[in-house]
């Protein structure tokens, strides 16, 4: 009888330590899920001087997706890339020397969220850029 008795208390604490836990599993993740939810990129958009090119740098979390285009104010692709590199910081120069003149808007697409960075050429004898 004494037996059965410890061995139902012993069942019965086992029981209480192994759902405590998986409680304790499901706080980190969710601590996870929030923590991945806030991630950010910043982005930033430089001309180079004397010259026809702009220099697109963005930092963001390792081991996610960073998607870029290159579209005009029609909407037309003109360059695409999904970047999976586990390196935190993406850098890249574009050569805008044989554009037409107009407003372009490179987009960033980055766990859900979607950063613009808009720019104006305008020829004289020179081709202007202008960042906005």
């Amino acid at each position: 009888m004494k037996t059965s008795i410890i061995s139902n208390l012993f069942c019965a604490a086992a029981l209480t330590l192994s759902l405590a836990s998986f409680t304790t599993d499901k706080k980190k993740n969710s601590e996870e899920k929030e923590t991945a939810s806030r991630a950010t990129i910043q982005a930033s958009l430089y001309k180079l001087s004397d010259s026809n090119k702009v220099k697109l740098s963005v930092d963001k979390s390792t081991g996610d997706k960073l998607k870029i285009t290159l579209k005009d104010k029609t909407g037309r692709l003109y360059y695409t890339e999904v970047y999976n590199e586990d390196d935190s910081r993406y850098r890249r120069v574009f050569d805008l020397n044989d554009m037409n003149d107009g407003k372009y808007t490179f987009e960033l697409f980055y766990n859900k969220q979607k950063v613009v960075k808009t720019i104006e050429i305008q020829s004289k004898n020179d081709k202007y850029i202008s960042l906005n």
